[in-house]
C-alpha cells in the first residue's frame, strides 16, 4: 500500500459527507463490498475502476469509487481501514466519495472474520496512529460487532449458502422470472426473461473505437459526464452509424464489424435477415442498483429508444448537427458585428436563427430526458425487464434490457 505525504482535509463521519462535498476527506471505514468495473475486449478484459460499498457507526452504505487499479485491488470486502485523501462529490441527490492521484488505502483488519476473532482488540491498541483515528477504529469496530446479524457483508463461500435455497430448476415457468433483488436475478442460471425493480446508477459506454489517455478514460461514465463536463461530443460518442434491427455498429473502429463476423453478417432481428444501415445508438451498459447489489444491462439500439422516450439517434444527431450549426453561425455573427457596413445583414440573419431556436429542438430534449433517467436516485426505482444469457459473463451482456417501465403507485 501507499504510503501518503500528508493529510489533505479532516477525519470525517460517513454522515457528514454531504457537507463536504468537493473537498477532501479521510474515511474510517468497513467495506462491505468492492467490485471491479471492466468491460471486456477481444483480446481480455479492463478494469476501469472498483466501486466499493462502506459503512461506518454513523452511516450504514455509502459509495466510493477507486480509479486507482493497485488501490482497488488490495481493498477487500469484510475488512476495516482508513481511506486517506479522497474527494466527495455530488451527483443529483446522490453523494459519494472518489479516489484522486494522491489518494491511498491503509488497511487496519484485512478480514470480517478477524474482527471477532481473540487479540483483535489487543492489535488495534497497538496501532500507531493518532487518537482521534484509534478512538474511531473502535467505534467502527463496534458497530460492526453490533450489527452482525444485519449487515450486508456476506463472504463468497456464505453468500452461495444465503442463496442456495432459491432453485429456479423447480419454476417449469422458465420464460419469466419475478426477483425481488438484484442479488436474486444475479444467480439465475438457466435462459429466461427476469423481471425486478431497480434504480438506475450509470450509463458506461465501452469506447473500443479509439484510444483514450489516462485523463479521458472518465468519458466512458456518462453519468459523471454530464455532471462534471457537460455535453460536450456526448451526441457523437453514443450514436454511430448501424443497423437499425440488431444494433450492431457499421465498422471496427466504431467497436465491432458486421463485414468480418465479429457480428453475424445477416441481421438476426429483421424479417430478410439483412442489415439496415442508419444512424444508431451504439451499444452501452446501463448499471442498475438496489441496497446491496448492482449489474450491468446490455442496452442496444432499439432499447435505447425505449429508454430515451422513443426518440431515433436519427432525430437526435439531425437535431444536434442543426445545434452545431446555429452556434458557429452566431459566432460569425459576433465577427461581423465589428463591421458597421455588414451591421444590418447580422441582425436579419439574427432574427432567421432566432426562429429557428424557436422550433422543436429535440436534442435537447434528449439530453433532458438522459439526465432525469440518470438523477432518479434509489428513491425512484424503475420497473425492468432483462433477458438473461447465462452463457455470458455479466460484463459482456449476459443481462440484456428488454423494457423499462415507471412502476404506478397502488391506490390506497
Amino acid at each position: 500500500m501507499a504510503a501518503v505525504i500528508g493529510w489533505y482535509g479532516p477525519l470525517i463521519d460517513l454522515c457528514n459527507a454531504p457537507f463536504h462535498v468537493g473537498e477532501y476527506v479521510q474515511l474510517l471505514v468497513f467495506v462491505h463490498k468492492s467490485t471491479p468495473l471492466q468491460y471486456k475486449l477481444l483480446q481480455g478484459g479492463e478494469v476501469v475502476r472498483t466501486d466499493i460499498q462502506v459503512g461506518d457507526d454513523t452511516r450504514r452504505f455509502f459509495s466510493i469509487s477507486v480509479w486507482q487499479k493497485n488501490m482497488g485491488s488490495t481493498i477487500v470486502a469484510g475488512s476495516v481501514g482508513l481511506l486517506q485523501n479522497v474527494k466527495v462529490t455530488r451527483f443529483g441527490d446522490f453523494v459519494e466519495a472518489r479516489t484522486v492521484q494522491c489518494s491511498s488505502f491503509r488497511c487496519f483488519v484485512n478480514s470480517h472474520k478477524l474482527l471477532f476473532s481473540e487479540g483483535a482488540d489487543s492489535s488495534i491498541e497497538e496501532l500507531r496512529v493518532s487518537i482521534a483515528t484509534k478512538e474511531k477504529l473502535r467505534k467502527v469496530v463496534e458497530w460492526v460487532r453490533r450489527s452482525e446479524l444485519t449487515i450486508s457483508y456476506v463472504g463468497p463461500q456464505s453468500s452461495k449458502r444465503k442463496l442456495a435455497s432459491i432453485n429456479w430448476a423447480v419454476n417449469e415457468d422458465t420464460q419469466s422470472q419475478h426477483c425481488f433483488s438484484l442479488s436474486d436475478v444475479l444467480y439465475i442460471t438457466s435462459s429466461c426473461r427476469a423481471k425486478f425493480s431497480a434504480s438506475v446508477g450509470e450509463i458506461f459506454l465501452p469506447v473500443k473505437w479509439k484510444s483514450l489517455n489516462e485523463t479521458e478514460v472518465e468519458r466512458r461514465f456518462i453519468k459523471q459526464r454530464l455532471c462534471t463536463m457537460g455535453d460536450r461530443c456526448l451526441a457523437d460518442d453514443l450514436i454511430c452509424s448501424g443497423c437499425q434491427h440488431c444494433g450492431a455498429p457499421l465498422s471496427s473502429e466504431l467497436g465491432f464489424n458486421i463485414a468480418q463476423g465479429t457480428n453475424p453478417l445477416y441481421c438476426p432481428k429483421s424479417s430478410n435477415h439483412i442489415h439496415t444501415i442508419s444512424l444508431i445508438y451504439r451499444p452501452f451498459m446501463l448499471y442498475v442498483w438496489d441496497d446491496f447489489e448492482y449489474i450491468p444491462l446490455l442496452v442496444t439500439n432499439k432499447q435505447a429508444e425505449v429508454l430515451f422516450g422513443n426518440i431515433s439517434a436519427e432525430n437526435v444527431y439531425s437535431s444536434f448537427k442543426k445545434e452545431k450549426e446555429v452556434k458557429i453561425m452566431e459566432y460569425n455573427e459576433v465577427q461581423v458585428q465589428n463591421n458597421s457596413a455588414a451591421r444590418a445583414s447580422a441582425q436579419n440573419n439574427a432574427k432567421t436563427q432566432l426562429q429557428r431556436k424557436q422550433t422543436r429542438n429535440t436534442y435537447l430534449i434528449w439530453l433532458i430526458l438522459l439526465k432525469t433517467i440518470l438523477q432518479q436516485g434509489k428513491c425512484s426505482p424503475l420497473r425492468f425487464q432483462v433477458k438473461v444469457n447465462p452463457s455470458k459473463d455479466v460484463e459482456s451482456g449476459r443481462f440484456e434490457l428488454v423494457s423499462m417501465s415507471i412502476p404506478c403507485p397502488v391506490a390506497t
